[in-house]
This record gives C-alpha cells, structure tokens and sequence, in this order.
C-alpha cells in the first residue's frame, strides 16, 4: 500500500513538509552522510582482526575516537562506543558498581529513568527523586540535601522536552566541597547539537551522547568515562572497548558521529546556533496573543537555543498535531518515545503543570537548518491552527 500525503487546506500548497521536530533525531547531514560513504571504502567492516586491511579499519574506528575526544576536551581512551543514547544512558546507570542510592532528578528522560529504577533494584538501593521548580530547574539546594555520600547522580544537561537547561557544574562544585565520593552522569543528548558540552564533561564522570540527535547515524551513540572509574560492561563477549562494551564496532557509525559533533561545533562557533536562537524567539513572539490560554514554557530561564514548548488550555495534544500535520508541519507533543501516549507528561507534572493543560503540550525544535522561509510558513500555519481551536 502507496502513503498518500494528507491534502493541506488552503494556506499553502505542501510538497515537502516541513521538519520542527528536531529535538527526536535531525535528519542526516549530508556531510555525514558523504564521510560514512566514503571512510570504509573498500575495508572490511570488523576492526579486530591482525591483518592489514583490518588494522587499516582500526584505525578509522580510532582517529573518529580521537575526533571525538578533541571536540569534548577530553582523552581518547575516554570515549565508549555505544549503540545509542538510551545505551549510554543503561551503560552509565547500571555499569557504576555499588552506590550507595541512585538520585535522579524528576524531570529525567525515560532511558534514565527506567535504568535507575532497574539500578537501584539490582543494588538493593533507594532511588532518590531530586526535585525542580516550576520552571523545571534543579532546585540544588534541596538536591544537596537528598544525596547520600556514594550515591550515583544522573541530571540531564538539558531536558529533551522543555529545553530547560540544569545548574550542572553548580551542582557538582557543590558536592565538591566535602569528600562525598559521588559518581556523577549527565544525559547531554538534547544539548549537545546546540551547546557546548565540555563543561559538563568537565564536571561528570559520565556523560551519554547519541548520534541522531546531532543530524548523524541512528543507532550509534557515546559515553565518556572518565580516567580511573570503572564500568561493569552490561554486554559481555570478545572484550570490545576496553572491556567495557562487547561487540564488534559500528566502525562508519563512529565516523559519522565523530562528524556530526565536529559540525555541531562549527555550527556554535561560526554563529548559525545565535541564527537559530533568533528564529526560534522570532517564533515565539509571533504565537504572543494567537490563542487565549496559549503558554509559552519555562519562557524566563535559559533553555536551549532549537526548542520552543507550549501549552494551550483546553485542547489536545493530538488534535494540535493532526491539524499542524494537515498544513505540512511535523512537531511534536514531546519526548518521541512517549509521542502518542494519551497520559501527561511527567516532566511537566513534576514542574507543577496541571494534568489538564499537559496534555495540550506541543514541543516545536528547529535546527540550524530551519530557514526564515520556514519559520514564516510555521508562523501562518500555528496561527491558523491556533485561531480555530479559540
């Protein structure tokens, strides 16, 4: 059976939809794309074996490592090949051996979550809930005093949702101040097309990144470990990365993410990120008054440059998104894995949102990609929408 694009109304005519649903995974980039096609061009795709044209393998496997290391300030010997963000994040959260709890904050995505809950059965520790404020921050002060000393500490550099940025190095100089030995991870994977991470690699002793989300390979994903703290491997077999992940090497997947992260940093460094900052708030300002109840999240903290979230009293979720889907703009209600699911988020219930007004959540991610052309379309396309559920 042929997909039959659904017939837009008259505001315009769709050919090509357009994409504000970055924040799930960018599509490719063509550079990327370009250097998977061409860097294993005639190699064998295993790089353990001794012979030649394995070792040349090995040795695309490892200047992408070192690639990768350099754009994140840290060593080579760092850097964990993984299969995907939610890898990273199990690796991390299960791989620390003997916390005494596993504190995570409310607001944490799903992966992390779920691999704290397994975490701390296996441990037979309390999984300790850190709270935010309403506008989804870490409320540090409180956090200091619900983590035990040896506790596993998970906080996300950047929600996937909101885009709410985290006090990450407040937090960790704070645990600093006393001999606590604390084990910090943070899931960068939202913030890392749009921010420089290497502060909160500074500050963590694990740190998950993943492919997709930087307009790289699906499925390919990094953890950093840092020197000294040792991992037990949740897939064992011939010994792979230093013994800490099994399996052979997604030898093009880690080219095509050592790429994406070198192009996230060229995007920062070059202005296109402050580009995209604007057209996100060019955005926003346009939406001011387009539905009564209409509300702009977390709108006076630092959130990432891409992410717009909203929520509009008294409509549906699905409802926005079908008729957004109708006029040839993809977005999204929220985390992609959740997308779909009738209940609120439990992001927004931890900020103290109201079950009701969550669940006419609507998250609108663009990329340094997103052109004035397509903000402007997004812009009649959302007030429109807007005006028909007034």
């Amino acid at each position: 059976m042929s997909f039959v694009m659904p017939r837009p109304s008259s505001l315009r005519e769709v050919t090509t939809p357009i994409f504000f649903d970055h924040a799930a995974g960018s599509p490719l980039r063509s550079d990327v794309a370009l250097a998977m096609a061409e860097g294993l061009r005639g190699l064998p795709p295993n790089p353990s074996g001794s012979h030649s044209l394995a070792r040349a393998t090995r040795g695309v496997l490892e200047d992408a490592r070192e690639r990768i290391a350099a754009v994140l300030g840290v060593e080579a010997r760092e850097i964990v090949f993984t299969g995907g963000g939610t890898e990273s994040c199990n690796l991390a959260l299960l791989g620390v051996m003997g916390p005494s709890a596993i504190c995570i904050s409310t607001v944490e995505h799903t992966a992390v979550r779920q691999a704290a809950l397994e975490a701390a059965s296996l441990h037979g520790v309390p999984l300790v809930e850190l709270p935010v404020d309403s506008n989804g921050v870490l409320l540090v002060e409180k956090a200091l005093e619900l983590i035990p000393d040896g506790a596993l500490v998970s906080v996300m550099t950047a929600n996937n949702e909101t885009g709410v940025t985290q006090p990450i190095a407040q937090l960790r100089k704070a645990l600093r101040h006393a001999p606590r030995n604390i084990i910090m991870h943070s899931d960068a994977i939202a913030a890392a097309p749009s921010s420089d991470v290497k502060e909160i690699v500074l500050a963590c002793d694990l740190v998950s990144l993943a492919g997709h989300k930087l307009g790289g390979p699906p499925g390919t994903g990094v953890l950093v470990v840092k020197e000294g703290l040792r991992l037990k491997a949740r897939n064992v077999g011939g010994g792979q990365e230093l013994d800490r992940r099994a399996g052979t090497q997604d030898v093009a997947g880690a080219l095509g993410m050592a790429v994406s992260l070198e192009l996230a940093q060229r995007d920062r460094e070059s202005g296109a990120v402050d580009a995209l900052k604007q057209r996100r708030d060019q955005l926003e300002q346009s939406l001011a008054g387009a539905h009564p109840t209409l509300s702009v999240t977390a709108q006076r903290v630092p959130r990432l440059a891409g992410h717009l979230h909203l929520t509009v009293r008294d409509c549906r979720s699905e409802e926005l998104l079908m008729l957004l889907d109708q006029e040839g703009i993809c977005a999204s209600a929220g985390a992609a894995c959740a997308s779909g699911a009738p209940q609120a988020s439990h992001v927004l219930l931890a900020m103290g949102v109201d079950a009701d007004v969550a669940r006419g959540a609507l998250r609108l991610t663009l990329s340094t990609s997103t052109t004035d052309e397509e903000v402007a379309v997004a812009e009649r396309a959302l007030t429109q929408v807007l005006s028909k559920l007034s």
